[in-house]
């Protein structure tokens, strides 16, 4: 027999700071065992709508309830998308065996460890969790939590820092899990390999309003249809509109016929015939404007990244633009590969991948640093922290167009309208833009950089799922060098060339990304 765990009844959460619906109208039912994803761009309530089926009294400080919830579920495990600066400060022996509220499968807890090739001797010692990589500390946050006896596994972007092989293994436990598993994620394979039911929180019309849809599909089928859907409303809307011209364009010119015999006719009778045809005219002119406004709306892809390279000079491709021989990439003296050898040509596309902490960030970083200081080469980079970049006090008007020039200033103005930011949002703070908003303004700069070479570092991690189609074309299409570190399978098999594993002793060859 089915068991319910979670039921709304038209759930509405609305920010209390600018009174919009984050979600609206929003009735689900989840079963134990169910496999939900939360998707949508960033800042359309994902991790919000996880909090109030999980602890709703979390989010009573900035949002607030309308409908039902119904909890039936006894314990839970949570994964956030950050860990708070307080458990960073834990040992690693505190955070795993200091936890009296979480009952533990101590026999997954060192399972998972040695499948994820974690050492677990390090459970026991007291370095601090925040001092792991990104990608090593997300990894003990898994362990712990997926070891855990919990009815609901809650996981806010579990994928973001994950290496590969871990994301993979992530894949195959979900899949094989009896656990109900709700979890929010911008990865399009982990979404196909395992979601069952899906929650589409959207803003649409201009982002004024909310759309929350619920889909019992997998990812897949549900992208399949939603573009069926798009194309059909649109030769719909397109068909609409064209016969409104011609009725329209037709009408015009009966009037004009009409308004020309009126002029030119002396005789009364004529004239009061005319006039009564006017009449007619002026009636059904009045009834097309009140139809265009009845007219089915064009569908906006509200996610779209509406960007293409153009203006560039590219590179031969002949020419060498990194060159790497026996390089030792070494961090605060600690060496993290040895013999490191890399040719990257004026027209390659290279992946790069590797275990957390491997060093793939500060690779990128190192050649980023090398290659800015040669003349002849115009070069992009987009980081894995957006913030290293951005001065978030900036306005995204100041920082693509500092020098404030008006020509410039209407030219950004439209390419950030593309990418729907409304007027407002191009002129607050970089502060108060989402994730994802932030990872379009870093692709809008590379854009009007018109560079020749792009590094990037982990350029999907913040993008809407249902974008990522089209920012994996805007870099297919590149026409230069691409040196991209990446756990994005799509993103790597749709961009990239050839692929590099970095390891201890050097970047080796990968033939399949399986």
């Amino acid at each position: 027999m089915t068991q319910t765990i979670i039921q709304t009844q038209d759930l509405t959460i609305t920010h209390l700071k600018d009174l919009k619906d984050l979600v609206k109208d929003l009735t689900v039912t989840i079963n134990r065992g169910d496999k939900v994803a939360l998707i949508g761009e960033e800042g359309n309530g994902k991790t919000t709508l996880l909090k109030a089926f999980m602890t709703p009294e979390d989010i009573n400080s900035y949002a607030s309830c309308s409908g039902t919830v119904s909890r039936h579920f006894s314990s839970f495990a949570y994964l956030p998308q950050s860990l708070p600066k307080s458990e960073r400060q834990l040992t690693l022996n505190a955070y795993i065996f200091g936890d009296n509220e979480t009952f533990l499968d101590y026999t997954k807890l060192y399972r998972f460890a040695a499948e994820l090739d974690f050492d677990s001797d390090r459970f026991a010692t007291d370095q601090l969790l925040g001092s792991l990589s990104g990608g090593e500390m997300l990894k003990v946050q898994l362990i712990k939590k997926l070891a855990s006896e919990a009815e609901v596994i809650f996981l806010d972007e579990p994928s973001n820092d994950l290496d590969l092989q871990t994301l993979l293994w992530l894949e195959t436990f979900i899949q094989e899990s009896n656990q109900t598993i709700i979890f929010v994620s911008h990865d399009e394979a982990l979404l196909s390999q395992t979601a069952n039911k899906l929650i589409h929180l959207e803003r649409i019309k201009k982002r004024a309003e909310a759309r929350s849809q619920v889909q019992n599909l997998d990812y897949e089928n549900y992208k399949d249809q939603r573009d069926q859907s798009y194309h059909r409303d649109m030769k719909r809307a397109k068909k609409e509109r064209t016969e409104h011209e011609a009725s329209l364009a037709e009408n015009r010119r009966q009037k004009q016929i009409l308004e020309h015999q009126l002029r030119t006719t002396k005789n009364d009778f004529l004239g009061r015939l005319l006039a009564k045809k006017m009449k007619n005219i002026l009636s059904h002119e009045k009834r097309y404007q009140r139809e265009a406004q009845e007219l089915t709306e064009i569908p906006i892809k509200e996610e779209a990244i509406n960007l293409h390279f153009d203006g560039i000079a590219p590179l031969p491709a002949s020419k060498t633009v990194v060159r790497l021989e026996n390089f030792e990439l070494t961090i605060d003296d600690k060496n993290l590969s040895q013999g490191i050898s890399l040719t990257v040509k004026g027209q390659d596309k290279i992946g790069i991948i590797g275990r957390n902490g491997i060093g793939k960030s500060t690779l990128l970083k190192t050649i980023f640093n090398q290659l800015k200081r040669k003349p002849d080469l115009k070069i992009a980079y987009m980081p894995q922290d957006y913030d290293s970049l951005l001065d978030v006090s900036q306005t995204p008007l100041h920082f693509l167009n500092p020098s404030g020039e008006l020509s410039q200033e209407t030219r950004i103005l439209s390419h950030l309208a593309l990418l729907n930011f409304t007027r407002e949002e191009a002129r607050h703070p970089i502060a108060q833009l989402s994730g994802g908003q932030r990872a379009k303004l870093l692709l809008l700069n590379l854009v009007l950089a018109q560079p020749q070479v792009l590094l990037l570092d982990e350029p999907s991690r913040n993008i809407s799922p249902t974008s990522q189609p089209e920012l994996r074309q805007l870099f297919a299409q590149f026409p230069g060098a691409i040196l991209a570190v990446s756990h994005d399978r799509l993103f790597l098999r749709e961009v990239c060339d050839r692929y590099y594993e970095i390891r201890k002793d050097g970047l080796i060859d990968v033939d399949s990304l399986d």
